[in-house]
C-alpha cells in the first residue's frame, strides 16, 4: 500500500473516536442508548459509553485496513473472486471503509438528537 492509503486508513480508524470525542462536550451526561420499534426510548446510559461503542465501531475499519494491506496475499491464495486486481480490492475495501464511518457518524448525531426529542 501506498503512504497515502495508510494516512486514509488511519484516519478511517480515528474518525469513530474522534467523532465520539468531538460530540461529548455538547451531549448531557445521560443520553437515549436505545430506542425501541415503536420509538420509545428504553435504555439510557452515560455518554461516556459512545467511546466504547466508538472503539468496537472502528474495529471492521482496522480489518479492512489489515486486509487492505494483504490484498496482493488474497489473491495470490485464490480467495478472492468478482474482483480482477488486487488494486481494485483495495479500493472496494477504503470506499467500504469511508461508508461505514460515515454510518457511524450518524449513529452518534443520533445520539444528540434522541436526547433533545426525548
Amino acid at each position: 500500500m501506498k503512504a497515502w492509503e495508510w494516512a486514509v486508513w488511519l484516519a478511517l480508524c480515528i474518525a469513530p473516536l474522534a467523532v465520539a470525542a468531538a460530540s461529548l462536550g455538547s451531549l448531557p451526561d445521560t443520553v437515549a442508548m436505545h430506542v425501541g420499534p415503536d420509538g420509545t426510548i428504553d435504555r439510557y446510559g452515560s455518554k461516556y459509553e459512545l467511546l466504547r461503542i466508538a472503539c468496537l465501531l472502528a474495529l471492521p475499519n482496522l480489518l479492512l485496513m489489515l486486509a487492505s494491506w494483504k490484498a496482493e496475499a488474497l489473491f495470490a491464495k485464490g480467495l478472492v473472486h468478482g474482483i480482477d486486481d488486487p488494486h481494485n480490492l483495495r479500493v472496494l475495501f477504503l470506499v467500504l471503509g469511508m461508508i461505514e464511518t460515515v454510518i457511524y457518524a450518524g449513529i452518534v448525531l443520533s445520539f444528540g438528537r434522541g436526547v433533545l426529542a426525548g
